[in-house]
């Protein structure tokens, strides 16, 4: 049976009637009113996304990309969403190739797809706005979703010269809407209807790298770009207190801060040292653990769906890990395929290892390793790189 249309779901929204009560907070509805204005530029709606992103995300790396332009945005409107399902795929799937041949040249390690739609930002979160994520979701990755799982699409990145070196990395998919906004999720808030971001950190550290070591070059040459802007984050290890950092920033919500950094234990962790040193108010803490009150990685928590503003009795706890970012045990496939990066070989012949599959569908841990594969098996990104 085939999958009821985004303009099916999106006749059956209600109002919220809470939402009328208490209003959103400042910044957020200062910077929804100029996203959501009539005949609002794309180029406008970028520029107040990426402001409002660099200065209120908690989350740090995503603050980084969008001070330094290293998202790419494909912007939804209310009349996509009620034309058809193929329009919206179409302009999805567009953005998406651009945002792979971006970040094959370093220019861009995030991905936001964004809905500009009042009446979802004033929506109640249920089941038909569930389902609007949901399918949205699936004419982004281009298979059937299910709530409350983890699911990840691809980037790539080049590092120029004969030996054509590259690199694969997972990158991340979660959902964020204006209806978090004073509710007990609301770290995943957006001044739009909804959106799903995508992020590597992994991408983000070593094409700031990469982007470094060619300003040296040009430097040396002659020749210094006048638009450099030098990489927040040069390293994993870096990475690692950046993420300690993000987990610490979880708002105030109504049920407390959704994310918590823990004591370090009284045992060490003997054969995994802490790969940096931490400023003074992280050194007590773990450096392999956090606490959640939601799973930072899966796409799309049920429980984001349901009209409580105080978090819900009965959701399950999480322990969630930062080893991904530095442990290069065999057991841990994670710093390989999200961290550190997995490279590619241009041969022919190259092993095919997980290229035929485009996305990670298990949980974070669970991963097996991946291996070489040919750039002619990645075929989003031999999809992209043909429309240079």
């Amino acid at each position: 049976m085939a999958p009821r249309a985004l303009a099916e779901w999106f006749g059956q929204i209600q109002t919220d009637d809470w939402r009328k009560e208490v209003g959103f907070t400042p910044s957020l509805q200062a910077a929804m009113e100029k996203a959501l204005a009539p005949q609002v530029s794309d180029e406008t709606v970028t520029a107040v996304l990426s402001e409002w992103l660099s200065q209120f995300q908690p989350c740090l790396f995503g603050r980084i990309a969008a001070k330094q332009g290293l998202i790419n945005y494909c912007l939804l409107r209310e009349e996509d969403l009620l034309a058809s399902d193929e329009i919206v795929s179409g302009k999805i799937q567009r953005a998406r190739l651009e945002w792979i041949r971006r970040g094959w040249s370093g220019e861009a390690s995030a991905f936001l797809i964004a809905v500009l739609s009042r009446t979802l930002a004033n929506a109640m979160p249920s089941a038909s706005v569930q389902e609007i994520a949901r399918r949205l979701c699936g004419l982004y990755l281009l298979h059937e979703i299910q709530m409350d799982r983890v699911y990840l699409d691809e980037i790539f990145l080049e590092q120029p010269g004969k030996q054509q070196t590259c690199w694969k990395w997972v990158a991340g998919v979660n959902y964020f809407s204006a209806q978090a906004d004073k509710r007990w999720w609301q770290d995943h808030r957006i001044p739009v209807g909804m959106a799903f971001s995508v992020n590597s950190v992994g991408h983000l550290v070593k094409s700031g790298r990469l982007t470094q070591a060619l300003y040296h070059l040009e430097q040396a040459m002659g020749s210094t770009p006048p638009d450099f802007q030098n990489p927040k984050i040069e390293s994993l290890d870096k990475a690692l207190e950046m993420a300690m950092r993000t987990i610490d920033l979880a708002s105030d919500a109504p049920s407390g801060k959704a994310t918590n950094l823990l004591p370090r234990p009284e045992k060490s962790y003997g054969d995994l040292p802490c790969p940096v040193k931490l400023p003074v108010f992280l050194e007590g803490k773990d450096y392999c653990r956090y606490h959640g009150l939601y799973h930072t990685d899966v796409t799309l928590p049920e429980a984001y769906f349901r009209s409580d503003v105080d978090r819900p009795a009965g959701l399950p706890e999480h322990m969630l890990d930062f080893t991904y970012l530095f442990d290069q045990s065999l057991d841990n496939p994670d710093h390989l395929l999200m961290g550190r990066g997995l490279q590619i070989r241009e041969e022919a012949d190259a092993e095919d290892g997980t290229g035929d599959s485009p996305l990670y569908r298990f949980a974070k841990r669970g991963r097996g390793a991946g291996s070489e594969i040919a750039i002619s098996n990645a075929s989003l990104l031999t999809e992209a790189l043909s429309i240079r």
